[in-house]
């Protein structure tokens, strides 16, 4: 996948930018805060809808602008492609592919963004790596954006009801029709999520055990809210569903809240069998973090035929040399690249050659 030109139109600091990046690879330099993590913000908010740095879309617009615009011309395979999404200061949100509005974006691959904060993968809470599921893993099953969002409209209701339940404003009897959409939802969300794991564990263990040595095998586990096996079919898992929302009816009403379900599932990460995040390592932990971000580039491959584009926000001083060499030999020559970095292209880039552009209060500026 290659991206060929980037349009921005009052996105964060950009007022204007028009830019036809390296089909391989793009150094972005700079100091604090002259654009250079909005830059890849603008490319995962083109392909993705969001950011991977707020929840609030209203950020990404330019102080004191009605709206914010990001177009995308990219070529995937053999095929030219474009994406446009207009944010509005209202939060009205347009989308258009292939020059389409209206057409509903559930795209399969997703750029593979790394930054600093994912290095917390492993340690942070379980709300991290269900973000990770849902906004980078998940994506590659067609229709689980879609799924998704329905199971949070539903969910939002249902809890809605158990709140009025509370003061005696709803019956149980009200409950039903909600209880069976969200056990449909959220039985198709956990298949999905565990069969994307099963595809994506081996390429795990594979990678984790080159980076960090042939005798510690790392592991993954889905950790669902509901009593399930690894072979547990969505048929079974929707069954046993309805089962857990009829016996904790009570605990939930008093609590005012849906306590089950793909909205409380973890990923559990293991090496060598034991908890990651209790006993790993900090070395063996990003070594770990390195290979699930690394397998998900595999797994674009494998699901769309095509590997994705990869940012890399300002994370390689925070890598050893050896974790260094290992990100650069997996991403060479496979697909585009962007690299952000506060220092000129110098030792913590070492080993990964390419166009540099320096960004100075949202300009961009080729060289150092």
């Amino acid at each position: 996948m290659r991206i060929q030109q980037i349009r921005l139109e009052n996105f964060r600091g950009y007022a204007r930018l028009h830019w036809q990046p390296d089909p391989l690879i793009n150094i972005i330099t700079g100091g604090n805060a002259q654009g250079k993590t909005n830059l890849l913000e603008a490319i995962f908010f083109g392909f993705t809808g969001h950011s991977f740095r707020t929840i609030r879309d209203r950020e990404m617009i330019r102080w004191g602008s009605p709206f914010c615009r990001v177009e995308i011309n990219f070529q995937s395979g053999q095929q030219e492609n474009s994406t446009v999404i207009l944010l509005t200061a209202e939060g009205k949100k347009q989308r258009k592919l292939n020059a389409n509005a209206g057409r509903v974006m559930d795209p399969v691959l997703l750029p593979v963004v790394f930054t600093p904060d994912h290095l917390l993968m492993i340690k942070g809470s379980p709300a991290v790596r269900r973000r990770w599921l849902d906004q980078e893993v998940g994506p590659l099953q067609p229709g689980y954006l879609t799924c998704l969002r329905r199971y949070q409209q539903v969910l939002a209701q249902r809890n809605k009801l158990l709140q009025g339940m509370r003061v005696n404003q709803r019956t149980r009897q009200e409950l039903e029709p909600w209880n069976q959409q969200l056990a449909a939802f959220g039985a198709k969300i956990i298949a999905w999520r565990c069969r994307l794991l099963a595809e994506l564990s081996p390429v795990v263990r594979e990678i984790y055990g080159q980076i960090g040595g042939r005798d510690e095998k790392a592991g993954l586990l889905y950790l669902s809210s509901l009593p399930l096996e690894r072979t547990t079919g969505e048929t079974e898992i929707c069954k046993r569903f309805m089962g857990e929302l009829s016996r904790r009816y009570a605990e939930e009403v008093a609590r005012g809240q849906t306590l089950i379900g793909p909205h409380r599932d973890d990923l559990g990460t293991t090496i060598n069998g034991q908890d990651a995040r209790r006993f790993g390592s900090q070395g063996q932990q990003r070594t770990l973090v390195l290979a699930l971000k690394l397998a998900q580039l595999e797994l674009g491959r494998r699901f769309a035929g095509d590997y994705p584009v990869v940012l890399l926000d300002d994370v390689f001083y925070e890598l050893d040399q050896n974790r260094r060499a290992q990100l650069v030999e997996h991403i060479r020559r496979k697909t585009q690249v962007f690299v952000t970095t506060s220092q000129s292209a110098g030792e913590d880039i070492a080993g990964l050659s390419g166009r540099v552009i320096t960004v100075r209060e949202h300009v961009l500026h080729e060289g150092g």
